[in-house]
């Protein structure tokens, strides 16, 4: 699976960002934050020292996104890789993306249990949901997903339809389990909203459709687990997200 580091020129950022993005992925993504320097006088900044020992800390095979805040944290970064063992390097990229939103989305992603460069754009395209609810025009890249094997022709879709009885909608905790949940199936899952339909799977594009209470999503589901993935659609709809 892949891990996060997040590197920023504040502590105390780091650490608010570090619970969020714990909150989304459930103990599922390993994530360590390099962040400040220690200087109590001066301790904005950023270590490269610190962002290496970060990166070996949550290492893995499967790769590390590291989240950067400002222009020299990405400097940081860096020269964190350039002091790494070279054959770890190879599985380390730097994201550019938000680090807020971006962090979100890669935690997500990453706890999904999808592949590296999959996270890395998820992570890229997550400024669009917020450009999106903004009604500022924006139109980002695809991101890429795990192949789907579904014979159109042999599976019937089937539907799920779930009205928004929450509150305050379907907000980031509720969107992030939703669309880690539905990950995990090969069917085909689209999520319609007022005529607006997106991939299910990704975070980006259901917070993209911004669910308010009382909102009625159409799921339509095709695909040889598409009964497993409405059972599961129903235990969320059903529970106090």
């Amino acid at each position: 699976m892949v891990s996060l580091v997040i590197v920023s020129h504040s502590l105390k950022l780091a650490q608010g960002l570090l619970e969020l993005a714990e909150q989304v992925a459930q103990g599922k993504v390993n994530i360590a934050i390099a962040a400040g320097i220690d200087d109590p006088e001066n301790p904005i900044g950023t270590d490269a020292v610190a962002v290496m020992e970060a990166i070996e800390a949550v290492y893995s095979e499967d790769g590390v996104l590291v989240m950067v805040d400002l222009g020299s944290a990405i400097l940081s970064a860096e020269t964190a890789l350039d002091l790494t063992e070279p054959s770890l390097g190879k599985t380390v990229r730097i994201c550019t993306a938000p680090i807020v939103e971006g962090c979100i989305a890669a935690s997500v992603s990453a706890a999904s249990g999808l592949p590296l460069e999959t996270v890395f754009q998820e992570a890229n395209n997550a400024l669009a949901a917020k450009i999106q609810a903004l009604e500022q025009p924006l139109k980002p890249e695809e991101p890429k997903t795990r192949n789907v094997e579904v014979a159109a022709s042999h599976h019937e879709p089937q539907t799920f339809i779930w009205k928004i009885h929450h509150t305050h909608g379907l907000h980031i905790r509720p969107a992030a389990i939703l669309a880690r949940a539905l990950s995990a199936f090969n069917a085909e899952i689209r999520l319609a909203k007022a005529g607006k339909s997106i991939d299910a799977k990704h975070i980006n594009q259901i917070l993209s459709l911004n669910i308010q209470h009382n909102d009625t999503l159409i799921f339509t589901i095709v695909g040889g687990d598409a009964e497993q993935a409405i059972e599961v659609l129903k235990n969320i709809s059903t529970n106090n997200l």
